[in-house]
């Protein structure tokens, strides 16, 4: 019988959570400024928050709104921003729960083919000639699932064509300050402030239970996306956006975060490693950070078969498709022999038996 291995969701481990001291944030916030933080109110999110976001940004707090995590500004975003028919471009593959969160709130969902330095711009262009989107979502850091970073020149390519056709990009970054080795790139928002709205959230740096993302944006785009909020769920969760101001404020999150990158670089080296040794003839990514490594298949496999027979010597894997706005693009689809490897919730050993098993299936 073998011990389940489990490669599906992109979720931190639980010795990633720095517990007592959110645990101290967060009865500190509430001592502290019960009557805010227990009550309705401040709908653009909690004030020091934005205050302390604003710095670091440079920008004014009227430019940052805090939310409920970074898929609910997502779905905000798209209440504010799609109109009946429009369409929506993402990378190919992309965050799943992006592609149906804009279906959702009834956008046509495009994917962009996407390369081992970022997406296809000239396929980008063609696909804006056809039709003008009401935004591009893009993950640039070590993407998920795929696990790329947008180079420099693409992100400088990307944003001439919005700003030349006119629509916004949303750049998801909850994965950039996981570097495991190289230098950062710059933020899309570095290159142009006003066509860029940043999202990202402290679930992959302190908890995703506490809910907390956030968003920097014109001031009169992210008075409007907080009015969608308001309308929603009338306040955000208070206490845990005053745990995060208070775990920032002590200047406790830079140190966290190098934890974080001490915990996870073992395990990234160890699946690196694990896929060049097992996974002989797949197309592998080689990510510089974050959460995940992506292979495809060659081309007689499929991940439909490949996800049952898996899980029978016990090997969790999610299948590709969900990734692909169009996964059936093609003569021999890449989302049917795409494979998502998250590796920092699983130890190295662990991440050398799993892809040891996935090896015997191919």
């Amino acid at each position: 019988m073998h011990d389940t291995i489990v490669f599906t969701r992109g979720v931190p481990p639980t010795d990633a959570f720095p517990t007592a001291q959110i645990a101290e944030c967060l009865a500190t916030a509430v001592e502290s400024d019960a009557a805010v933080v227990l009550q309705y109110g401040q709908q653009p999110g909690y004030a020091p928050l934005r205050a302390l976001l604003a710095a670091e940004y440079g920008v004014n707090d009227n430019e940052i709104m805090v939310a409920n995590g970074s898929l609910q500004l997502q779905d905000l975003l798209a209440a504010h921003l799609v109109r009946p028919g429009a369409t929506v471009l993402t990378e190919q593959p992309s965050y799943d729960r992006a592609i149906t969160t804009f279906r959702r709130r009834g956008a046509r969902v495009v994917g962009i083919p996407l390369e081992r330095d970022g997406l296809d711009v000239t396929r980008l262009e063609a696909e804006v000639k056809r039709q003008t989107p009401a935004f591009l979502y893009t993950v640039p850091d070590f993407q998920n699932p795929a696990g790329v970073t947008t180079s420099l020149e693409k992100r400088r390519a990307i944003l001439e064509i919005a700003d030349r056709y006119g629509f916004w990009v949303i750049e998801d970054i909850p994965y950039r300050l996981l570097r495991y080795r190289g230098d950062s790139v710059p933020m899309m928002r570095a290159i142009n402030p006003d066509r860029v709205i940043t999202i990202t959230s402290f679930s992959k740096l302190l908890s995703p239970g506490m809910r907390v993302g956030y968003m920097v944006a014109p001031s009169s785009l992210a008075a409007a996306v907080t009015k969608e909020g308001e309308n929603t769920y009338l306040s955000p969760v208070l206490p845990t956006q005053a745990a995060v101001a208070e775990f920032i404020r002590r200047g406790w999150m830079a140190p966290n975060i190098e934890r974080l990158k001490e915990l996870y670089r073992p395990r990234w080296e160890a699946m690196m490693s694990a896929v060049r040794r097992y996974l002989k003839g797949v197309v592998a990514s080689e990510p510089d950070g974050g959460f995940f490594v992506s292979v495809t298949l060659p081309a007689d496999a499929n991940t439909r078969n490949l996800v049952a027979r898996a899980k029978e010597i016990g090997l969790v894997l999610t299948e590709g498709q969900a990734f692909f706005a169009d996964p059936d693009e093609g003569p021999m689809p890449d989302g049917e022999r795409f494979v998502r490897l998250p590796f920092c919730a699983v130890t190295p050993e662990q991440i050398d038996e799993g892809m040891r098993r996935l090896a015997s299936l191919l």
